[in-house]
């Protein structure tokens, strides 16, 4: 199960500064998404960097997304 999300100000206890850089605005001032994807995670525990991550895409037929 995946869906849009609304990135909020949680993304900055990753790293300060970074919901700035993943919200922008267009020409006509309307608000420009360049991150928010929830997913589901099937297992858990530590990822390092060079960790093999797996995506599974949900079954046909697929739907475009929208935003909530």
């Amino acid at each position: 199960m995946a869906g849009l999300r609304n990135p909020c100000g949680q993304i900055n206890g990753f790293r300060e500064g970074l919901l700035k850089e993943v919200l922008g605005q267009d020409e006509q001032g309307d608000v420009v998404r360049k991150a928010g994807v929830m997913a589901v995670v099937l297992r858990g525990g530590p990822v390092r960097p060079g960790d093999v991550v797996t995506v599974e895409l949900p079954p046909l037929p697929h739907a475009p997304l929208e935003a909530i």
